[in-house]
């Protein structure tokens, strides 16, 4: 452990914080965004002791076990979780940042942001975003989740914009499960501590998130590799290809299906919106319920078509995304399984 393993943890930590635009000393390896929110709010809780003086906000869109999370710290401490509603489809930004502007008080002291919604995976115009919180709500702790961001958009973390970010490294970035990092503002470090105390804690901040028993390192040593990937291959370059195929993809389902984008194309990124044509299967529907797209996210699956469908404000979309491996040609068994079900097709 002390002889071959942290030198080289220490060698991947360093190549990812020139990734993510920060000293080496900001970062820290988590195993999934799942536990560095955890590992930052409950350390927050600990350090602010909220109470029912206190407003948390959130993203309705934010990602499923984050509001579990806030759920629980509310029930726990009294304090009120007040959800920025989102209406799609999303005519411009100013949407989003008018309602996160009116969703904030003074009394918000927890504000939780998604910079790309798993579920509704519009690019949040971040710095605009965080400038917002600081005004309205100037007294607030403003956490990140943007597990889809590493390679799905360009990240400087420094000078850090929020007070804490997270990214997955095994989505767009292509390492191994189990591999993530957590940037903390240098002046919230020393509270932030580690879910588990072990044999690293007190030594620096970094050091208390290494060695928590016998962990495993083989994904986050695995990251060597991607590292060198991404350097071979360029991350814009992959990036610029991918959002195009995104863009001209969701453009001939949107031709094809005779709908709508869930907000205007240039707030996509590697993933977009697109809303489904009515299917007569379902019946008449006013608004469509989580039923419903399972329904349809399964009969795709049976025709061996994996993607998800979400229900958005009463509507019914389809999520895209491409990679680098990814042509628009790809695309075309989703766009005529869809007009089949259009067609009258059963589910």
């Amino acid at each position: 452990m002390d002889r071959e393993l942290f030198p080289h943890a220490v060698h991947i930590l360093r190549g990812m914080a020139e990734v993510v635009g920060c000293r080496p000393e900001g970062l820290v390896p988590m195993p999934n965004v799942t536990t560095a929110m955890n590992t930052v709010l409950r350390s927050w809780q600990h350090k602010h002791q909220p109470g029912p003086q206190d407003r948390i906000a959130h993203l309705q869109v934010a990602y499923g076990s984050t509001k579990k999370l806030i759920s629980e710290i509310a029930v726990q401490t009294g304090a009120s979780v007040d959800e920025v509603p989102i209406k799609f489809p999303i005519q411009d930004e100013e949407d989003v940042l008018e309602a996160l502007a009116d969703a904030l008080t003074t009394e918000t002291t927890l504000v939780v942001l998604d910079h790309i919604p798993s579920n509704a995976p519009f690019v949040l115009p971040l710095d605009q975003a965080v400038e917002i919180c600081r005004d309205r709500a100037p007294n607030a702790f403003v956490m990140v989740d943007a597990a889809h961001s590493l390679l799905g958009t360009p990240l400087a973390l420094e000078p850090p914009l929020a007070d804490a970010l997270v990214t997955n490294c095994h989505k767009w970035f292509c390492g191994p499960k189990g591999t993530a990092v957590l940037h903390v503002d240098p002046q919230h470090q020393e509270w932030i501590k580690p879910i588990v105390i072990s044999h690293g804690y007190n030594a620096d901040w970094v050091s208390g998130f290494y060695w928590s028993g016998l962990t495993d390192f083989s994904s986050w040593l695995a990251l060597d590799a991607t590292l060198a990937f991404w350097e071979a291959v360029g991350m814009h370059q992959a990036r610029l290809y991918s959002q195009s195929i995104v863009r001209d993809a969701a453009d001939s389902l949107v031709e094809a299906w005779g709908t709508e984008l869930g907000a205007p194309a240039d707030m996509f990124g590697m993933m977009s919106l697109v809303e489904l044509p009515p299917i007569p299967a379902l019946g008449s529907q006013d608004a469509f319920e989580y039923a419903h797209a399972e329904a349809v996210q399964n009969s795709l699956f049976q025709q061996k078509i994996e993607v998800p469908i979400k229900v958005l404000s009463g509507k019914m979309y389809v999520r895209i995304s491409a990679h680098i491996y990814n042509e628009l040609d790809d695309f075309v068994p989703l766009r005529d399984a869809v007009l089949e079900l259009a067609h009258g097709a059963e589910l």
